[in-house]
């Protein structure tokens, strides 16, 4: 069923959305330095559970792949998270979503997903245009009744359903577990900017966008670096006009560059020794916050925080949606074969992009997406073999089924035929402590035998390979952008 979406509020509403994934950054690598009973209970009565989405929430089974890493070092791990972060634009109430009846009028115009490893030293933050045509599936909205099925815009299920059906769409169009959400309204954001002291941006680029006709941010800034306070923070994550070619989709790298920005510089300065700056940026970001009751209590919060405070800004890692124009002249879709293995890589719980690595003798000639093979489970674990071949998939491989070994074994082994033996090397050095035996009664599929000494896979470098579009940035990234 498709129908005209709901006309959105006025575009000089600011949309502090943007800002969702940097205040739950601040709010975990802040509570790590939490300290005082009066403190922490003034804190944990600022955030406001939501139990909605409930039935939404968690995973059907474990993780298919630990951290390789973790594994490989011997440490206990915690389990792989997924935590959908909406922004919500609605001025009604302290917290945004308080109550059903603030749910009509807000939208979520920027979605995105947090993903953090096993081992807790890895974050993949990947988010999804609010122009996203989808189809939202059936949800139940603030009178009770269920909607009908809707092709419409990413961000109006969150008008209709509220989190819960922003939680539905995601995992209907992604495939991606979810265990936990926060919601944000951003009525403590610019004194959130300002406790902090204000985040540093270089700008390629000058940025002139006048407020006319109820349109533009009013940032005015010359090409170079910025400090930002609060209210310029947030025309500069809100500029859509008069910069780039002025849509949605180009904003999200700038509201990338920031996030980064933020969370470096939480990370390198002396925020977690400071009591009074800490403890006001704590307030305004919990005062801002709906959660589902697993991380609306500040303990559970507390201990995620404390588990990540390994976390470097060089491996926290912000993802652009690859996609395409819907051909409306308004809207865009999701490249489903581009982005399926992000998707991977957060359900797998391995790195994306994949650590590419060239291997000793003579280089790789052929790719990956040129190679078809099959995948046996030796190990005697149920579901190995699929597992590994997500994995693959992930670095471009074509799985053409798995199967069960006729028999266990403790290695792993890729069989090629001698006259693709140049399929055989890449597959092999994809394949992390892989060996290789020749078959000539094999044709153009290989086939791998994976043992119980799989470790992983890894992204390989090929003789001639173009260079990959997708533009991967880290919080560690201080490059200047536009």
């Amino acid at each position: 069923m498709t129908t005209t979406p709901p006309t959105p509020g006025p575009r000089s509403r600011w949309r502090r959305a943007a800002l969702a994934i940097t205040l739950s950054f601040a709010l975990l690598l802040g509570l790590a330095g939490v300290g005082g009973l009066l403190v922490y209970r003034h804190l944990a009565s600022n955030i406001t559970s939501d139990n909605s989405a409930a039935a939404d929430l968690g995973r059907p089974t474990p993780s298919a792949t630990a951290s390789a890493s973790a594994t490989q070092t011997g440490q206990a791990l915690l389990p792989p998270m997924n935590i959908l972060v909406m922004g919500s634009d609605t001025r009604q109430g302290q917290h945004g979503i308080g109550g059903s009846s603030s749910i009509a009028g807000a939208r979520s115009d920027v979605t995105m997903i947090i993903h953090v490893s096993a081992d807790r030293k890895r974050a993949l933050v990947y988010s999804i245009p609010r122009d996203t045509l989808v189809t939202i599936p059936p949800c139940k909205k603030a009178d009770g009744t269920m909607s009908a099925p809707w092709t419409t815009k990413f961000n109006a299920a969150f008008s209709l359903g509220g989190p819960a059906c922003t939680i539905k769409t995601f995992k209907a169009l992604t495939g991606v577990a979810v265990d936990h959400f926060i919601v944000i309204d951003f009525s403590g954001f610019e004194n959130m900017i300002n406790a902090l002291g204000g985040v540093s941006i270089c700008l390629s680029q000058a940025i002139h966008d006048p407020v006319e006709n109820h349109q533009g941010s009013g940032l005015e800034l010359s090409a170079g670096t910025h400090l930002l306070m609060g209210t310029q923070a947030l025309e500069f994550v809100r500029v859509r006009h008069n910069v780039s070619d002025g849509s949605d989709t180009a904003r999200i790298p700038r509201q990338h560059a920031f996030l980064g920005a933020m969370v470096k510089k939480i990370h390198d300065t002396s925020l977690l020794t400071n009591p009074l700056q800490l403890y006001r940026v704590l307030d305004a970001t919990t005062k801002s916050i709906t959660a589902d009751p697993g991380l609306a209590n500040l303990g559970a919060l507390k201990d995620l925080a404390e588990s990540l405070t390994g976390l470097k800004p060089g491996a926290v890692s912000f993802i652009p949606t690859p996609w395409y124009p819907a051909g409306d002249g308004a809207n865009v879709l999701i490249s489903a074969s581009k982005a399926q293995p992000i998707y991977d890589a957060m359900n797998n719980d391995t790195p994306y992009p994949p650590p590419s690595v060239t291997p000793i003798g003579p280089v790789l000639k052929t790719p990956p997406d040129q190679i078809t093979v099959r995948v046996f489970n030796a190990t005697g674990t149920p579901g190995k073999a699929k597992a590994v071949a997500s994995q693959l998939e992930a670095l471009g491989f074509k799985v053409s089924g798995v199967a069960t070994a006729p028999t266990a074994s403790s290695t792993t082994v890729v069989h090629y035929s001698p006259s693709y033996d140049e399929s055989g090397r890449t597959l092999t050095a994809s394949v992390v402590g892989a060996t290789s035996v020749a078959d000539s009664a094999l044709g153009s599929t290989l086939e791998l035998y994976v043992g119980t000494d799989y470790t992983g896979v890894q992204r390989v470098t090929i003789a001639g390979a173009p260079t990959p579009t997708l533009v991967v940035r880290t919080a560690a990234n201080s490059s200047c952008v536009v």
